[in-house]
């Protein structure tokens, strides 16, 4: 019996775990947001509201990463396509616009894309108070 509580405590605290280091996450309609640290929860909710009122997870999952440390970094999963491909850049940088004046007022803000593991393929203008 003993075996067997130990073996559920690991198995809860491995499910706890953020074992794939995104961070912990927020959703409205399709726009998942992962978040680092903890003490950005309520603007990465703000984040994720945003963005599902601008269409995206319409189509399916919409996914992003907000890293705060001297600048709030946004990462985005984009198709391989604008990997490379900058006709939608004034987009993505209105995007990152917007989160700076309406959810991120005292910091500078820049947009990656990136693949579905957030590695940054590229990096969008730092957009400034």
């Amino acid at each position: 019996m003993k075996k067997v509580i130990l073996l559920l405590a690991v198995v809860m605290t491995l499910a706890s775990c953020d074992l794939d280091g995104y961070g912990p996450s927020v959703e409205s309609n399709g726009v998942e947001v992962f978040y680092k640290p903890d003490s950005i929860k309520e603007q990465a909710q703000r984040f994720s509201v945003m963005m599902d009122t601008m269409g995206y997870g319409e189509n399916g999952t919409a996914s992003f990463q907000i890293l705060k440390d001297s600048i709030v970094n946004i990462k985005m999963v984009a198709v391989d396509q604008y990997h490379t491909d900058k006709s939608l850049d004034y987009s993505f940088n209105a995007v990152a616009l917007l989160a700076q004046m309406q959810i991120f007022e005292n910091d500078d803000v820049q947009m990656h894309l990136t693949d579905d593991r957030f590695n940054i393929v590229r990096s969008l203008d730092v957009v400034g108070k």
